[in-house]
C-alpha cells in the first residue's frame, strides 16, 4: 500500500494498481525522438515483444496481490501499512518478490525475466551504475546482513539464468529479446517508469530540491533513460504546473497531453480508530487523473 498525506486525507494506492499505471506510461512510450518499447535492436517479432515487455511492466508488483487483499495495520494510526513500514519487516519484504516472480513464469517468462531484474537491481543497487531513483546515492532496499535480502537475491540470480536460457531454446523473439541490446533498455525502462508511477502514486521519490510533497507535486529528474538505444541515454526533467499538470523535456511519450489515471482511496487523515477490511471497502475509490504535457 502506497500511502501519503493529502491535504486533510490519506491517500491509498495499491501496488499492483501502481504497478497498472506503469503499465499504462509503457504503452504510450515513444515516438519521433524516443525508441518504443519492444522497437530496440533488431528482433523477429517486435509487437509480440512490445506487448510481453509492457505486461512485464504492468504486473511487475504482482506479488502484492494477496497483502494487498487483506492489508495489515498500523500500530501508530491503525491506517493500513505504507510500503515503507511493511518493507521494514524483511521476511514479508522479501516474500512479496518470491511470490510475485513465480506467478508468470511458464506464460510470461520474458515479463517475468523484467520483474525479476527490478527486484534485483532494488536489493543490489550498488552493482548497477543506473539505480532507481528511489535511492539518489544510497545503496540498496535490503541490505547486506539481512538473510531474507541475501537468500532472495540468490533465488533472483538462478531465475535469471534459467529464464535467459529457456528464452535462447524458444528462438525467434524470445532469443532475440535477451540481447543487451533490447533487454537493458527494457530493465531500465521498468525502473523509470515505476519510479515516475511512484512520484503520482506517494511521496517515496526525491526531487530535485527539497522535501518530497509527492503525488506529482515535485519537480524531479530521471537519469540514464534510453532515448535511440541503450547507448544513447539521457536525463529527463519533469516540472510540475499545478491541477496534476506535469510537463516533460524532453517529451517520451507518443501524444501530448497525455491523461494517465490513478486509483485511490482516500481517508481522513484525523481517523484514528482501526480501520476494519469491510470499512476499507465502504469507502468509494476513485480516479485521480494527471495530465502530461510537453515543456514550453
Amino acid at each position: 500500500m502506497l500511502r501519503t498525506q493529502y491535504d486533510q486525507t490519506v491517500r491509498l494506492v495499491r501496488q499492483p494498481d501502481h504497478a497498472v499505471a506503469a503499465g499504462h506510461m509503457a504503452a504510450h512510450w515513444g515516438n519521433e525522438e524516443f525508441t518504443k518499447i519492444g522497437y530496440f535492436d533488431n528482433c523477429e517479432d517486435q509487437k509480440k515483444l512490445s506487448e510481453e515487455t509492457i505486461f512485464g511492466i504492468a504486473e511487475h508488483d504482482n506479488g502484492w496481490w494477496e497483502w494487498e487483499a487483506s492489508p495489515s495495520n498500523s500500530e501508530s494510526d491503525k491506517l493500513p501499512r505504507g510500503l515503507s513500514e511493511v518493507l521494514r519487516n524483511p521476511t514479508e519484504a522479501t516474500m512479496r518478490w518470491k511470490i510475485g516472480i513465480s506467478r508468470f513464469e511458464e506464460t510470461h517468462p520474458y515479463g517475468t525475466l523484467l520483474t525479476n531484474l527490478h527486484a534485483y537491481r532494488l536489493y543490489r543497487a550498488e552493482i548497477n551504475e543506473e539505480i532507481h531513483p528511489l535511492f539518489v546515492g544510497s545503496k540498496s532496499i535490503g541490505g547486506k546482513e539481512s538473510p531474507e535480502a541475501t537468500s532472495l537475491v540468490e533465488t533472483l540470480k538462478k531465475q535469471q539464468d534459467r529464464i535467459k536460457q529457456h528464452l535462447e531454446k524458444l528462438g525467434g523473439w524470445h532469443k532475440d529479446a535477451v540481447k543487451p541490446e533490447i533487454l537493458q533498455p527494457h530493465a531500465r525502462l521498468t525502473q523509470i517508469l515505476d519510479a515516475l508511477s511512484l512520484a503520482l502514486c506517494s511521496d517515496l521519490i526525491p526531487p530535485v530540491s527539497g522535501k518530497a510533497k509527492g503525488l506529482g507535486q515535485d519537480e524531479i529528474e530521471f537519469h540514464h533513460i534510453p532515448r535511440k538505444s541503450w547507448e544513447d541515454r539521457i536525463n529527463v526533467h519533469i516540472t510540475p504546473k499545478g491541477n496534476n499538470t506535469l510537463e516533460f523535456d524532453p517529451f517520451p511519450f507518443d501524444e501530448d497531453n497525455l491523461v494517465v489515471p490513478i486509483i485511490v482511496t482516500e481517508i481522513d487523515a484525523a481517523r484514528q480508530e482501526e480501520i476494519t477490511l469491510s470499512e476499507l471497502y465502504k469507502i468509494p475509490r476513485k480516479i485521480v487523473e494527471f495530465t502530461f504535457q510537453i515543456s514550453k
